[in-house]
This record gives C-alpha cells, structure tokens and sequence, in this order.
C-alpha cells in the first residue's frame, strides 16, 4: 500500500470517511408508553389527548398512557428505579421502556445528569415559543433534556369582600400584606395570612419566594435578604397574623382554611380557582400575582433514552405540547400553559379573566435551585426554616449554617 493510500485508510478510520453514524433508536419509530402522573382534571383532559393523538396515528405508533396515582416523590422514585434498572438494557427488556416521562419541573437535572434522558433540540421545538422560565427549567448543564408542558406558579387569594368593606386595595408588597393583614384580619375573626409551612416541599417554595421578594436567593442565605423574607414570615407567626397552625398546613389544609372562610389571604396555586369558584366564596374572594416572584412548578415532558422509539416519542411531545393541547389544559382543567401567545389571546381572556393575572405570575416567576441533588437541598432549606418558624429566637443561627448545609448538600455529599 503506498504512502497516499495509507493515509487515506487512516483518515477513514479515525472520521468514519465522514459518513455519519445512524442512531436506530433516536430515528426509531412504533409503539410507545407514556408515564404521568394520575389524570384529575374536569372530563380527563390528558386521556383525551392521548386518545386524540391514536385517533391520528398510525396502528404502528399507538401510545400506551400509564398513570401513576401516587404523590410526586413516589411517582419520582418509580421512575427512577424503572430507568435504573433499564439503563444498558437490550432486545425485549427495552420494550419495559417508559418511552415518554413527565418530570416535575426540580426533576430534570436530576434524570439527566443520572443519564436517563435522550437530549433534544430547542429547534425542533421551537423553544423560543415558551416561557423562558419554564425553558429554563428543562434545561441542565447547557443542553435541553425536556420540553414545558404544564406550568405552576404560586398566586395570592384574597377575601375581596373584606378588603373592600374596610377599604384596603390588593397589596402589591410583603410589607403591604402584613400591615393589611394585621388591620383587616382582626375586625373580622380571621386570620391574616396562610401559606404551606409544614416540613416538606411546599416550605421550601414559600421560603424561597419570601427570600426573592427580599431580595435574597438560594446562595445568600445567610444574607440580609433571606433574613428579612425569614424573619417576615416568624414575625407574622409571633404577631399572630399567621397563625401557628399554618406550621402544620400543606396545600389542602390551607385552601380548606380559606374556604371555611377563615383566612384573609392565602398563598396557593392556580387549582384553588376551580374549588373556590364551587363554593360560597364564589363571588367573594379575588386572585392575584404574589408580591414577588412566585415559584415556577409544573410538569415538562421528556425522551428517555432507553426508548427504541425517538422520533415517535418526539413527535407525541410536540403533540402533547402544542396550542390545541395546552389550550384544553388550561379551559378545562386550569392548567396555566406554558406557550406565551396563549396569555395574549383576546378570545381565550374574554372568557378566563383571569389569566392575566396567570400572565403577570408567570412571566414574573423564577424557578428552584437546578441540581441533581436538589431534593437534599431541599430537605436542609425545610429543616432550617422550619425550626426558625417554631422558635423565631433560632432565626440567626439557623440561617448563619444554612449556606454551608446547602453547599454539602449541593455537591451530594
């Protein structure tokens, strides 16, 4: 072999003659299996999605909808040992495959960085379409590893009628709400202000929003703004204005309080709307953005990479997620959309008059610290807020730990 030719057998070696390689999976198409979590929305409205897309698809390229009535972090940890167990799987294991996940929005860095996410294209989605927030939420380390579905973000009810009756406006600051609450509250038997202040996730939401609108964040919390958003919420338990009890409320503790007509404002999500509007505060009470910036929740949608079925998974994402399908979400089930032109439709605010109040949260809302980590970041935040809350006078130490707690918990150790 001369010299020339050497050379060439070596370039093809090395470069594959330039020829690229084929990923039968990630061009594959057929049946695939889609894993959410339970349907409890008015007339099932995502098992009529998936109905409409098998009206539309081929025989070959059914979705098979499994859903998964447990709370989140068990939906999470099923997930999880499902793609434990199928990662490096081959021939009729793979068909075990959950082929399309949802993942709550503080999920994602988690599945990817564990290697159980095929990466997608923000082209072939068009992700300049959606909530930048929520983009942001499915993106780790620089690639996108899931797509915005269903958007969350927590907003403030109010007893409308209490308000007007003393002649208070809707507050637009912390400070705002805590004068109000304390000058309305008691004229009325009520209590001022309740959140989600047991020990677990929804503490972690409402302590971080009250840091946000102080100012501070994840990594100053030690700082003088995490004291302040702290330190609000122990003073209001001090004063009274929240009450003690809300140390022990999570979301449906709290939206029975306020419907029990026992609370002036509430911090909850966009579902409380539906039930409010069911019961006798139907025309009494009001909903607005936090002062702030709330916490962005809500579900993406992503590939997992063991499915041999890419590109049919794909496109039943870009299905799931597009116009129609979000549009249903949010008429028939409250879901806020993730797709920003859906916030701007004169037709769809005609009949939700609400959802520019949707809007104002959303573009205003900020997401969770993004880590594979994050539920043990998670847990320390809860522990140390927690304790603060029950005992105000442990504020400064617990907040003066907190930072180095969260950086261990950070790095997984």
């Amino acid at each position: 072999m001369g010299r020339a030719s050497a050379c060439l057998a070596l370039l093809c070696l090395v470069a594959a003659c330039a020829v690229p390689v084929a990923d039968p999976a990630r061009d594959g198409r057929g049946r695939i299996t889609f894993v959410d979590s339970l349907d409890l929305s008015a007339g099932r409205q995502i098992e009529q999605r998936v109905a409409e897309w098998n009206r539309r698809a081929s025989r070959l390229e059914q979705v098979n909808y499994v859903p998964m009535p447990t709370p989140t972090d068990a939906y999470r940890a099923q997930l999880m040992a499902r793609a434990q167990d199928l990662a490096g799987a081959r021939g009729d294991v793979r068909a075990q495959c959950y082929d399309v996940v949802t993942l709550d929005v503080v999920s994602t860095a988690e599945f990817a960085q564990a290697g159980h996410l095929a990466p997608l294209s923000p082209a072939e989605f068009a992700t300049d379409r959606f909530i930048p927030a929520a983009v942001q939420s499915s993106t780790f380390r620089g690639k996108l590893w899931a797509v915005p579905w269903r958007a969350d973000v927590g907003v403030l009810y109010y007893r409308s009628d209490l308000l007007r009756e003393e002649g208070h406006a809707v507050p637009r600051t912390w400070e705002e709400l805590e004068r109000t609450a304390e000058a309305v509250a008691p004229e009325h038997g009520v209590h001022g202000y309740i959140g989600q202040l047991r020990q677990y996730e929804g503490l972690t939401v409402n302590a971080l929003e009250a840091v946000w609108a102080h100012g501070g964040d994840v990594d100053r919390l030690d700082g003088p703004g995490a004291r302040a958003g702290i330190g609000m919420l122990a003073r209001g338990i001090e004063r009274g204005w929240i009450p003690e009890e809300a140390l022990d409320h999570d979301e449906s503790a709290g939206l029975d309080a306020f419907l029990r007509g026992r609370a002036l404002f509430m911090r909850n999500w966009p579902y409380a709307r539906a039930q409010l509007d069911a019961s006798p505060l139907r025309d009494r009470y009001g909903v607005a953005a936090l002062p702030g910036s709330g916490a962005l929740g809500g579900w993406n949608a992503a590939v997992s990479r063991c499915s041999v079925h890419q590109a049919t998974a794909r496109e039943f994402i870009r299905f799931l997620t597009g116009d129609a399908g979000q549009r249903a979400l949010l008429e028939q089930a409250g879901y806020p959309p993730t797709l920003r032109a859906l916030y701007r439709d004169p037709e769809l605010a005609g009949r939700l008059p609400h959802l520019d109040v949707l809007r104002d949260a959303v573009e205003r809302a900020r997401i969770r610290p993004q880590s594979a980590h994050y539920d043990e970041v998670s847990r320390v935040v809860q522990r140390a807020v927690h304790s603060a809350l029950r005992n105000p006078e442990s504020l400064e130490a617990e907040l003066r730990r907190l930072p180095a707690d969260v950086a261990t918990a950070f790095s997984g150790r």
